[in-house]
């Protein structure tokens, strides 16, 4: 058990925080209740700083929304832990807040690679190769995205993105997903089935919860999330209590 429970880079936390902190370290399955304000961000990233550490195994964070898995990411990149972002395929042009450390982007400015970086530099100047460069080209990404990962303490991805094919091969003992409440509950088992066996999932299942479009699996009970769920069964969620944004006073004129 560390000594300090605040993350290097990371704001000092409050006792509500810490308490958290201490809380999940101890057990394999922990809900954080935290309504708005209360610091989840900075709590969610100073217990994946302690995960990390505390074991050997990689930590696996995920959120329903990319917006969120880019906060935490950002967050958690600032303890000094290594880091690496997976997008979809499909986001890999976009730019974020946390571009750099992307997958694609660390595989694109890795050095240890010359002959994929030469290539790189030809398709960028070509715009295609040949069919034998192309070849050797998707062996060398897949390698180099291979070394990456497995050199990373955190990967951070959405919890449909956890189901990547590039992560078929690693188990995440370890996995923190943020904004539970607003994932759908086979949404969240996507990050849980990589051989997981300490989950920690946050958020406050007494704001909106997963949304819907489909009335009969509405009906069927997809409404309900995980932690939701794991509530009614029992399992008490580690309220968080201190607000802790700056409350403007409206001026006396």
């Amino acid at each position: 058990m560390p000594k300090r429970f605040s993350a290097p880079g990371l704001p000092e936390l409050n006792h509500s925080q810490m308490f958290a902190v201490k809380s999940v370290l101890q057990k394999p399955i922990s809900l954080i209740q935290g309504p708005p304000g209360t610091g989840k961000t900075v709590t969610s990233a100073s217990i994946v700083y302690h995960l990390a550490k505390m074991n050997p195994d990689q930590v696996l964070v995920c959120a329903p929304s990319n917006v969120a898995v880019d906060q935490l990411t950002e967050k958690i990149h600032a303890t000094g832990l290594k880091v690496v972002r997976l997008t979809a395929k499909s986001r890999e042009a976009l730019d974020s807040s946390v571009s750099f450390l992307t997958l694609h982007q660390q595989v694109t400015n890795s050095t240890t690679h010359v002959e994929l970086q030469k290539l790189i530099m030809l398709k960028n100047e070509q715009g295609e190769l040949s069919s034998n460069d192309e070849r050797k080209y998707k062996t060398l990404i897949r390698q180099c995205e291979k070394e990456i990962l497995s050199a990373a303490d955190v990967i951070c991805c959405t919890c449909v993105g956890a189901g990547d094919p590039r992560l078929s091969k690693l188990k995440f003992r370890t996995v923190l997903i943020d904004e539970a409440t607003q994932a759908a509950e086979p949404e969240c088992m996507i990050p849980l089935v990589l051989g997981c066996k300490q989950v920690v999932l946050v958020g406050d299942h007494q704001q909106l919860g997963p949304v819907i479009m489909n009335k009969k699996a509405a009906r069927a009970g997809l409404t309900q999330s995980l932690f939701e769920r794991l509530v009614v069964l029992g399992n008490r969620p580690i309220r968080l209590q201190v607000l802790c944004r700056t409350v403007s006073r409206p001026l006396n004129v």
